[in-house]
């Protein structure tokens, strides 16, 4: 299971994410994983947080906050795109948020997650597609890597 479409919820792609900072963005992104996982909004939002301040940008607007979870079951994905770009104090505003979750056990089937992203970020029509596309064409693109 290193398919995106395997692990990102049908309502996993949120594109009108209300979020004026990444404190906010993150307790939306986290009330979300908790309701498709039945964990902790606040255990979900403490481990993203403490992986975006560490450093989950990959340039260009782009945030993939990512961690490790006790009790969770599976690995699980969302896309957000906020109506305005985040302010980020001594960075690019951010404008993509691809948020990654794997049971704390998990194996390298993550990482292998985290390159399929990576390769959509690298083709510019891709990218194009999740920074302006509708909800349909934002799920289809992700799911087909």
């Amino acid at each position: 299971m290193s398919a995106i479409v395997d692990i990102i919820p049908p309502d996993g792609v949120l594109l009108h994410l209300k979020a004026s900072t990444l404190d906010s963005a993150m307790e939306q992104m986290s009330a979300l994983a908790a309701e498709v996982t039945g964990l902790r909004t606040s255990i979900i939002k403490d481990a993203l947080m403490a992986r975006a301040e560490l450093g989950a940008s990959v340039g260009d607007g782009i945030i993939i906050p990512h961690a490790r979870l006790p009790g969770l079951r599976r690995i699980i994905a969302f896309y957000a795109r906020p109506l305005a770009p985040i302010e980020v104090e001594g960075g690019v505003p951010i404008t993509m948020i691809f948020v990654l979750l794997a049971p704390e056990d998990a194996d390298a089937r993550h990482l292998k997650v985290l390159a399929n992203v990576a390769g959509i970020l690298r083709n510019p029509q891709s990218k194009q597609v999740l920074a302006t596309g509708e909800r349909e064409a934002v799920y289809q693109l992700l799911t087909a890597a």
